[in-house]
């Protein structure tokens, strides 16, 4: 089985996103034991069942998955956009523009309390 980072080097479409962890080694004598200088990693961070995941990127491979995270989101919003066209277009639209007050009786409501009681 392919691993994340392979999967990414292919994939037109990658969900999550790429940020840069700073962190220390663990190392005594390294020069981010003092916290100054941290050493930097770009990871991919990704939701999978609930659960956060990182997979770290190698540095040829940064500029392929930012712009395979970017074409996801663009698409994602493609998406959205679509649908809300589609819900804009739908018999339902003139019920969204109607707000029932506190207090108001839903026969004041017209159509919409008939289409709730059917």
């Amino acid at each position: 089985m392919p691993t994340a980072t392979q999967q990414a080097r292919t994939a037109r479409f990658v969900r999550g996103t790429v940020v840069v962890q700073k962190r220390r080694c663990g190392k005594a004598s390294c020069h981010c034991a003092s916290g100054e200088a941290l050493h930097e990693t770009t990871v991919l961070s990704y939701s999978d069942q609930g659960r956060s995941r990182v997979v770290m990127l190698p540095p040829d491979q940064v500029g392929a998955v930012r712009a395979a995270v970017e074409a996801y989101r663009a698409a994602q919003k493609r998406l959205e956009d679509q649908a809300n066209a589609g819900l804009a277009e739908s018999p339902f639209s003139e019920f969204r523009s109607r707000s029932v007050e506190v207090g108001q009786p839903l026969s004041l409501v017209g159509e919409t309390a008939k289409i709730l009681h059917a």
